[in-house]
């Protein structure tokens, strides 16, 4: 059983907005086994879209169709659906009464614009009773159609609670599906494949999805059985095949980021964290305190972009960047030196680099980055070679830094040689 997409909007097709819908719907969709053939977009025109809902209905066993629900003129889906299935607009009494109420809660005016939203096409059943929401159902056509809004958050709301139950109950599955991701740093997708390409091969009734997300990689390894716990025995077994074959690539499962497992890490082993970055210009510091609580361990991020914030702040010798560059091994140490000093912190990392798109040399290109790193066990240095754009770049050398910590709290043999 396949379903279909159709993702409505002129600023998907312009590029102004990227269809993160797409990704977060079909991506839950395959969690849940029912699984998209087709992802249509399409613009702004009701005829387009009554087309692509037609054509979606001939080949589709479900559709779902997320975007132009809203009070703007620009807001076509509704109208579209009522031309393609001969299901004429109508003030649909459940929605006019959430409408209804949440303005007079607000003191709101009712307007035109606002009172569109409560025109659903014949036989179209309201998803949220609650919220003032675009989004119905309808349910006595050929397949079942889901019409979602495009607002994010709402769409992840009504996918999780009401498309795949609906889903479930309509088309209830044979086979228990698990899934289970494994998060890596450090290894292209070909690199990843290749190291697990006998276990893919010993496994073949389980699905092996990579998914590269810059500068990370994602692998979903997705086992289907009769029983919930036969599928679990034949997750578990290919996880942790997986991980021993992956090792200290794999730095974490399912939505845990790396900067949540620096952070844990950090908590568990008691230790403080000071930062000294040039060239990430502070982003090592805004991932760390992404992470709620990451007061406990991180101490203080000293932005030293300019050579003589170097010299000023953490008292790095102006001879030395003369001698060796503000981009080099011997800067980066005395970086770290200087803000371990300052910060009398468990853990220093330091950072410099050239992101670019100017500033390289024949031997220091642009990508190059220098990233120090001290603690009680020792220092360690890295030099790192970084392609892409200065965004690229930076984030690049952001993650690297975050993976560096890690692997410095838990392989003893990161110290070793340096």
């Amino acid at each position: 059983m396949f379903g279909e997409l159709i993702t409505v909007g002129d600023e998907l097709l312009s590029g102004r907005t990227i269809n993160n819908n797409g990704a977060h719907i079909g991506h839950h969709l395959r969690l849940a086994d029912y699984h998209l053939r087709w992802m249509t977009v399409v613009g702004d025109r009701e005829n387009d879209i009554a087309s692509a809902l037609l054509t979606a209905m001939e080949r589709a066993d479900f559709v779902v169709i997320t975007g132009g629900l809203g009070p703007t003129t620009d807001d076509r889906t509704n109208l579209a659906v009522a031309r393609a299935l001969n299901r004429p607009l109508r003030r649909d009494p459940k929605s006019w009464q959430v409408i209804s109420s949440h303005l007079e809660a607000h003191n709101l005016s009712m307007t035109p614009a606002i009172a569109k939203m409560a025109e659903l096409p014949k036989g179209a059943e309201r998803i949220d009773l609650v919220r003032p929401r675009a989004g119905y159902y309808i349910g006595d056509a050929a397949k079942p159609l889901f019409f979602l809004p495009g607002v994010p958050d709402e769409m992840a709301d009504m996918l999780a609670d009401f498309v795949l139950p609906t889903l479930k109950n309509r088309f209830p599955r044979k086979k228990v599906t698990r899934s289970h991701s494994l998060r890596l740093m450090g290894l292209r997708e070909s690199e990843i494949a290749q190291r697990l390409e006998i276990l893919e091969k010993k496994h073949p009734t389980v699905g092996f999805g990579y998914y590269p997300r810059f500068p990370e990689n994602l692998l979903t390894l997705t086992a289907q059985d009769s029983t919930v716990t036969a599928a679990n025995a034949a997750l578990e077994e290919v996880v942790q095949a997986a991980r021993n074959l992956l090792g200290l690539y794999v730095y974490g499962e399912g939505d845990h980021t790396l900067e949540m497992v620096v952070g844990r890490l950090l908590t568990e082993r008691g230790y403080s964290l000071a930062l000294a970055e040039s060239c990430t210009g502070g982003l090592i510091a805004h991932l760390i305190t992404n992470v709620p609580g990451s007061s406990v361990y991180f101490d203080r991020s000293m932005v030293t972009y300019s050579e003589a914030a170097k010299v000023s702040q953490l008292l790095i010798s102006p001879t030395l960047i003369d001698r060796y560059g503000a981009v080099s091994s011997e800067v980066a140490k005395a970086m770290v030196r200087g803000v371990q000093q300052e910060s009398k912190a468990d853990i220093a990392l330091s950072i410099t680099g050239i992101a670019g798109p100017t500033g390289g040399t024949q031997e220091t290109p642009v990508g190059t980055v220098y990233l120090a790193l001290l603690c009680g066990k020792g220092l360690y240095t890295e030099r790192l070679q970084f392609g892409g754009d200065r965004q690229k770049v930076k984030l690049a050398a952001a993650y690297t830094a975050l993976d560096r910590l890690r692997r410095a709290m838990i392989d003893e043999s990161f110290f070793r040689g340096k």
